[in-house]
């Protein structure tokens, strides 16, 4: 599962939701949607946790880079 792209995941995730909450699965196959659920749930918060470390990354680099006129958090640039 871990393979799945984030997009796949989510989609599959609301399939899963989707199925559960037409309610017309027995108990046990409710019970195996929901723990497939669960699962991709967390491969997508893992996903997006390291997508926003990534982020956080190359925003500080930009506010390391960026020139004072383009603004940012200390006011840009580095200072030399």
């Amino acid at each position: 599962m871990d393979e799945l792209a984030f997009e796949e995941a989510l989609a599959r995730l609301e399939r899963v939701v989707a199925e559960l909450e037409q309610g017309e699965m027995t108990l046990d196959e409710a019970l195996a949607a929901f723990q497939e659920g669960v699962k991709l749930l967390r491969l997508c918060i893992t996903k997006l946790n390291k997508f926003e470390e990534q982020i956080e990354v190359l925003m500080e680099d930009y506010y390391a880079e960026a020139p004072s006129w383009l603004g940012g958090q200390d006011g840009g640039g580095r200072q030399k």
